[in-house]
Parts: C-alpha cells; sequence; structure tokens
C-alpha cells in the first residue's frame, strides 16, 4: 500500500467516497497505521487539494485509526488529540479513544462512542418514533443489531433511513439511533 493511493481513497474524492474509505482502512490493520499517520502529521497538504472541502478526511483517518486494534493506533490517535483548544478534529480524536479503549476492555468491536454533538435513542428504527432520551456525542454503547433499514422512511441522503439497534453504557437502556449521512456508524 503505498501513500498515494491510500490519499486516493482517503482524500481525493467525494464525502461519501472518503467517509466510507476509513471502513476499508481500519480493515486493512496494522499495515495501515504508518500511512495513516503520516496523513495526520500534513493536514495543510490536504487543505490544499481541489477535493478538500468535500473529504471526510481527517475524520476518516481518525476513524480509521480508532479501529485497528494496536498500542501505536492508541499512541498515535493520544498523540493528535493533545491540546486544550475547541479544534474539532482534536475533540473527535478524544472520543476515537475513549472508543478504541472501551473495545479493548470488552474485547469487542461491538462498542464504540456516539461521535455527533446530538442523537435520539427512539424507541422503534423510525425518525418518527418517540424519543426515549436525546443523546450527547461521547454516549457508550453496544451495538445490538447493526445497520436496521427502514424502506418505509428516507434516510437524510435519499434511499431508505438506517438504524442500530443499541444499548446505553452503563445505563443499559435500549433503543434505535439513526444513522447520520445516510448509513455511516455513528460510533466511533
Amino acid at each position: 500500500m503505498s501513500l498515494p493511493e491510500v490519499e486516493g481513497r482517503m482524500v481525493k474524492g467525494g464525502y461519501l467516497d472518503t467517509l466510507y474509505a476509513a471502513y476499508w482502512a481500519a480493515g486493512q490493520g496494522e499495515a495501515m497505521i504508518p500511512i495513516l499517520e503520516q496523513m495526520l502529521s500534513t493536514p495543510k497538504k490536504y487543505q490544499k487539494e481541489p477535493c478538500a472541502a468535500t473529504s471526510a478526511y481527517p475524520f476518516n483517518v481518525i476513524w480509521a485509526l480508532a479501529h485497528i486494534d494496536s498500542d501505536r493506533s492508541l499512541k498515535i490517535l493520544m498523540k493528535f488529540s493533545g491540546g486544550r483548544t475547541k479544534n474539532f478534529d482534536q475533540a473527535v480524536a478524544r472520543l476515537a479513544i475513549q472508543g478504541f479503549r472501551l473495545r479493548r476492555a470488552k474485547q469487542s468491536e461491538v462498542y464504540g462512542v456516539l461521535v455527533r454533538a446530538e442523537g435520539k435513542l427512539l424507541e422503534r428504527p423510525s425518525p418518527k418514533a418517540r424519543v426515549l432520551k436525546f443523546l450527547q456525542s461521547g454516549q457508550s454503547v453496544k451495538v445490538l443489531k447493526p445497520y436496521l433499514e427502514n424502506q418505509k422512511e428516507e434516510g437524510p441522503r435519499g434511499g431508505p433511513a438506517v438504524f442500530d439497534s443499541i444499548e446505553l453504557i452503563p445505563q443499559g437502556e435500549r433503543g434505535y439511533l439513526q444513522r447520520f449521512g445516510g448509513d455511516f456508524t455513528s460510533f466511533i
């Protein structure tokens, strides 16, 4: 795997293509870590790319690192999350560390941490369902059933609305959370 090849998938494309590339990058495992680290170390290089405004970079790189179970990956996330600024990418990196540690402690990929600023725990997989609870970023969850399509209702980007059946950690409450951006996971 070369840096230009990874850049082509992670930076040089539309938002959804570069977002879904996070799944691909995480699937490559530890071999991908040095390239992802290099990409996080040179953010200004990618800000100059013609499609920088529509790319999911650096969120997708942070997400991928959070899903590669390696001490080196955790170390990179910790380095990138440093500082006390209110930088969005650093905040996402802090959530990524939280999710990484939760998955490692539970020894399972079904755990994660809510990324978006707010979410609604719903009674059933429908955007029109009764809200059981309003959730904030950083909420720990166990995904009971991922990727549940509701063919009767449209998602935010067209197509069916997509949900995950989840259990809140440590509260134990269960419900459904609509995925953001169409069907990319809401958890890091």
